[in-house]
């Protein structure tokens, strides 16, 4: 068998994303390898033996992460976790494998490296280490804990996200807050320098990320004054940035279709997320973090205050994972328990939308350009001139909820669906809402669902109340 070549540039380009990730040999350097994510990013990873760790009588596999690909070249020297091009990724192999020639386990070298930035990040106060600590010691205002989404966003805002390395821990993203700030003694930071900060997203054209910004700094710094980090806060006079209107944005019936269909070309796991939240109408990270435990896809037993029993297929959400707080029970359409079962199982920790097993899946953002311009070729298919004016997937949500009124349900109905926090159910009708609507809320699902199926198979509505078609 012959030697495996270096990687080309056009080799590398020429490697597109899957399901799932995968890795190809560089036989530029003896145990490199390009990993390819679903995402669409690609990183350099060393594989070796170690000279000091053993598994079952040998010496134990070990994977040692070089860094991201580099599009361009650059002049600087090589380092570990910067982005690499394949000639820069095969120094830092060849160098790893000499350690391991010498009786060194890299992946130690490079965890006491790890250890003593962070020891020296505290020592020099930046406020690199201070959003560090919020993240892992922050309660919320009633002291119950974050979710984990809410840890996420704000993490994000940051400029910050889980280290996949080192559980528990957090590594830089080169965006957010930390772009500008990054290395910044936290008490240096001045009102005018948040100004700039802010002002700038709002001239880039993302007003709404600089209100969300501002108020994950005020959330931040006001903790800062608490555990006396920092005498005053430097944002807390500032008020909203860019003026915000309520989203009223929803899929017109041809983009819904269209939505569906590059969906299941797409598959597993982003088409099946987006054709999971236009059949349920959830929340996008409450589906994209679901466990398979929280699904009884064979019937859950339920008695009714009417003292009927009810036992159907159910997804039910705990309180700490629904943004109001209460425990949410969503009732599954046999359209929607036949997309959840034909989900791959992927061992870990049980997700239901996961390419590693571990952490819930990543890289919605490139995922949904590619999957706009995809769509926007579905839709011209029917009308050459059509566009697509920008949409969020949070906006299915709205779609899912304004159609199931144009189906004739009530707004009581129809925010038991959705689980909203204000409206129609009030008070302690709250309380008795959670099995009180649930035939209802059955219906409408199934109602939804079969109208979706029949509108995508483009069969006449087999329900009563026609959905309302956006005019053009």
């Amino acid at each position: 068998m012959g030697k495996t070549r270096a990687l080309s540039h056009l080799a590398i380009e020429q490697l597109k994303p899957r399901a799932v990730r995968y890795e190809r040999s560089d036989g530029g350097a003896a145990g490199l390898f390009l990993v390819v994510h679903p995402s669409g990013v690609k990183s350099w990873v060393f594989r070796f033996r170690s000279p000091v760790e053993r598994a079952a009588g040998q010496r134990a596999p070990k994977k040692l992460t070089l860094g991201p690909l580099a599009h361009t070249p650059s002049p600087a020297k090589p380092q570990i976790g910067h982005p690499l091009t394949p000639s820069q990724a095969r120094m830092l192999a060849t160098a790893a494998a000499e350690d391991v020639r010498r009786g060194i386990d890299p992946t130690h070298v490079r965890r006491q490296e790890k250890a003593e930035a962070k020891r020296e990040a505290v020592r020099d106060n930046t406020i690199d280490a201070a959003m560090i600590e919020f993240l892992k010691r922050y309660k919320g205002r009633k002291r119950q804990g974050l979710r984990e989404s809410t840890r996420l966003l704000t993490a994000h805002y940051f400029g910050l996200k889980p280290d996949p390395e080192t559980p528990g821990e957090w590594k830089k993203t080169g965006n957010g807050v930390l772009e500008k700030w990054s290395g910044r003694i936290l008490t240096s930071i001045t009102k005018h320098e948040a100004i700039v900060l802010l002002d700038a997203l709002v001239d880039s054209g993302r007003g709404v990320t600089a209100n969300r910004t501002l108020t994950t700094l005020k959330t931040f710094f006001d903790w800062c004054v608490d555990r006396d980090m920092r005498e005053a806060s430097p944002v807390a006079s500032l008020d909203a940035f860019a003026r915000e209107t309520e989203r009223e944005r929803k899929l017109s019936a041809a983009e819904l279709v269209a939505a569906w269909k590059v969906a299941d070309r797409e598959g597993y796991p982003f088409g099946r997320l987006v054709q999971s939240l236009i059949l349920l109408g959830q929340r996008r990270d409450e589906l994209r973090e679901l466990p398979r435990s929280e699904l009884d896809l064979h019937g859950t037993p339920i008695v009714l205050d009417d003292g009927s029993r009810w036992n159907e297929p159910l997804w039910t959400t705990p309180k700490e994972r629904t943004k109001n707080g209460r425990e949410h029970l969503v009732p599954l359409s046999p359209q929607a328990v036949a997309l959840l079962k034909s989900l791959p199982t992927i061992k870990g920790k049980g997700l239901l939308f996961t390419t590693t097993g571990e952490t819930p899946v990543s890289g919605l953002s490139k995922a949904k350009k590619r999957f706009d311009e995809a769509m926007l070729a579905e839709l011209r298919k029917g009308d050459p001139n059509a566009q697509l004016e920008p949409w969020t997937l949070h906006d299915l949500r709205r779609t899912f909820y304004t159609g199931l009124q144009a189906l004739g349900f009530s707004i009581e109905i129809a925010e038991a669906c959705v689980n909203h926090s204000s409206g129609a159910i009030r008070g302690v009708a709250r309380v008795y809402a959670r099995h009180k609507y649930l035939r209802e809320k059955m219906q409408a699902f199934t109602a939804w669902a079969r109208y979706v199926d029949d509108l995508v198979n483009n069969r006449p509505a087999s329900n009563v109340f026609p959905f309302q078609r956006e005019q053009a």
